[in-house]
């Protein structure tokens, strides 16, 4: 079973978006609190909408669990973060990633 709970595409600024996404899906190993998730913090240069970061509980080369996608980074951060949190965190992420990094290349 894998349920829509939340799909949104979330306009942050004319050249900011965040998608966010949370399935219920049945308990497991991978999945223990029935709960996938994933989080997009998306941003508009160029012409085309770039990733800058993502994080997300689906499966990572058959590891379970929270992990942070980041652009220009090949190796994921293993995390310990709920829905809740991650959200606070790809907010935050996201703007330091465009100010730090997107804006200087």
């Amino acid at each position: 079973m894998r349920a829509t709970i939340i799909d949104q595409d979330i306009p942050l600024a004319e050249d900011k978006r965040l998608i966010k996404r949370l399935y219920k899906v049945d308990k497991s190993d991978d999945f223990p609190d029935g709960l996938e998730f994933a989080y997009q913090f998306l941003y508009f240069k160029e012409d085309k909408w770039i990733q800058v970061a993502r994080i997300d509980n689906q499966l990572h080369s058959g590891r379970p669990g929270a992990h942070i996608h980041t652009i220009k980074r090949e190796k994921v951060q293993w995390v310990d973060l709920t829905f809740e949190e991650a959200e606070d965190k790809i907010m935050e992420m996201g703007e330091s990633i465009i100010k730090n990094i997107i804006n200087k290349i």
